[in-house]
């Protein structure tokens, strides 16, 4: 089963020891991220892609132009956490 992560662009989330930034929404079911080994990728709500070894991430259908929801598979030991805002 599949985690899901309510996402906007510029938000950074860690996996493991790796993270990964939404570069973009480019479209209702695709969006580019960019992960801790400098590749960006683009993503669908067709298909899971493999960003990180072990670590598949995907979207849900029809993504609004602001928020996403990511869906990333991974193994269970691998901690899954959101960034924090910097305090202002």
């Amino acid at each position: 089963m599949a985690l899901v992560l309510g996402v906007k662009v510029g938000e950074v989330i860690d996996i493991a020891d790796h993270w990964l930034t939404i570069l973009s929404i480019d479209g209702r079911d695709t969006a580019t991220l960019i992960a801790s080994t400098g590749s960006k990728t683009a993503i669908c709500s067709s298909r899971m892609t493999e960003i990180i070894s072990d670590v598949w991430v995907s979207l849900e259908p029809n993504a609004s132009r602001s928020r996403l929801r990511l869906l990333l598979e991974a193994p269970r030991h691998f901690p899954i956490t959101r960034r924090a805002d910097p305090p202002r």
